[in-house]
């Protein structure tokens, strides 16, 4: 009893087998019979013989068959084609133009911190700007001085994980 419960999945392959091998007998046991009871409705050919059907209508007539030269243009087909082109070349031009104010409506506009300045100061309003300090104390009392500071350390200093 020991050897069974230890070689428990060799029984069941063994089990397995078994019973697949009764499922096919008894398949083909139970065949014949079913083929009695269809009466034959069904054809069963064999891989090698040919089955005669009938051929397909031929739904294709000559006339699709025929070379078809291809249609005439109309009177002034030529001309519709060449206002086409003309308005979408009209059309590029314009947008080519629209194109050309943008950038340089964008170069006017924009440009930098001096083109900004610059702008500022022309328009008379004033830019708040920071005026260096001189001393030491002071430039360590004002935040501005002490973050630039910071940043230009880090900025300096060799990398962190080389450290």
């Amino acid at each position: 009893m020991n050897w069974i419960l230890e070689h428990f999945q060799i029984i069941a392959l063994i089990a397995l087998g078994v019973g697949s091998v009764l499922k096919s007998v008894l398949d083909k046991k139970g065949k014949p019979q079913r083929e009695q009871e269809d009466n034959g409705s069904e054809e069963v050919f064999a891989p090698d013989e040919v089955v005669n059907r009938p051929p397909l209508p031929d739904y294709v007539g000559q006339e699709a068959l025929q070379r078809v030269p291809p249609p005439l243009r109309e009177p002034g087909y030529d001309a519709a084609v060449a206002d086409e082109a003309a308005k979408a070349l009209k059309h590029q031009q314009d947008l080519a133009d629209k194109l050309q104010k943008l950038r340089d409506n964008k170069a006017t506009t924009t440009g930098g911190a001096a083109a900004t300045r610059a702008r500022v100061m022309s328009k008379g309003s004033k830019m708040p700007h920071s005026v260096p300090a001189l001393t030491i104390q002071a430039r360590l009392n004002s935040r501005q001085e002490v973050r630039a500071a910071l940043v230009m350390s880090e900025v300096l200093a060799p990398p962190v994980g080389l450290r």
